[in-house]
Formats: C-alpha cells, sequence, structure tokens
C-alpha cells in the first residue's frame, strides 16, 4: 500500500470516528438514557470503531 494510499485511508478513519462521534451526540440529545444505558451506547459505538479499523485495515480503495 502506498503512502498516500495510507494517509487517504487515516483521512477517511478520522471522518467514521467523527460521524460515530455525532452518531452519539444524536442518540444522547434525542433519548433519555440513564448513565448505564449512555455507558452502553459508548461502549456499542466503540466497538464498530474498533471492528471497523480492523477490517478496513488492509482492504484496498477504490
Amino acid at each position: 500500500m502506498s503512502k498516500i494510499e495510507e494517509k487517504i485511508k487515516d483521512n477517511l478513519m478520522q471522518s467514521i470516528f467523527s460521524d460515530s462521534i455525532k452518531i452519539y451526540e444524536f442518540i444522547d440529545s434525542r433519548f433519555n438514557l440513564n448513565e448505564e444505558e449512555r455507558t452502553e451506547v459508548i461502549k456499542k459505538i466503540n466497538t464498530l470503531n474498533n471492528d471497523l479499523t480492523i477490517l478496513l485495515k488492509e482492504v484496498k480503495l477504490s
């Protein structure tokens, strides 16, 4: 993988991470979550981010 492709992928992954923060903020602002539920939502979003990072790490860009 070229350095350029790596840089593009890094930027894309940062965008995905930023979007996941927006997802959390959306959920938090529209649902009345208690602390346990809020923690669970954060865990799920973190798991999604981690899984996507692992999955997309070696996949070539189109």
